[in-house]
């Protein structure tokens, strides 16, 4: 992976059209290598809804007025009814 980066920070300011391509092969190179790493897993509804709280400062009753009830914030959350 260092030889990648390297190799994407010579590229990176290059106007050469050879340069240009050889640097979208090699981000697309990276992107693969990434995706077979560290794969993505399906994000839940509640892990959805955690993050945006977290990163708002929100808390489980700041949540009432766009979620709906109280019982109906805590469901979510909590992994409940079909996460």
């Amino acid at each position: 992976m260092p030889n990648s980066r390297a190799l994407v920070d010579r590229l990176w300011d290059s106007n050469d059209p050879t340069d240009i391509l050889r640097l979208e092969a090699q981000a697309r190179l990276i992107s693969a290598y990434e995706e077979r790493k560290w794969p993505r897993r399906p994000l839940s509804i509640a892990d959805l809804i955690r993050h945006l709280m977290d990163q708002h400062g929100l808390t489980r009753a700041d949540m009432v007025p766009i979620l709906g009830t109280p019982s109906r914030v805590s469901k979510r959350p909590s992994r409940q009814e079909g996460d």
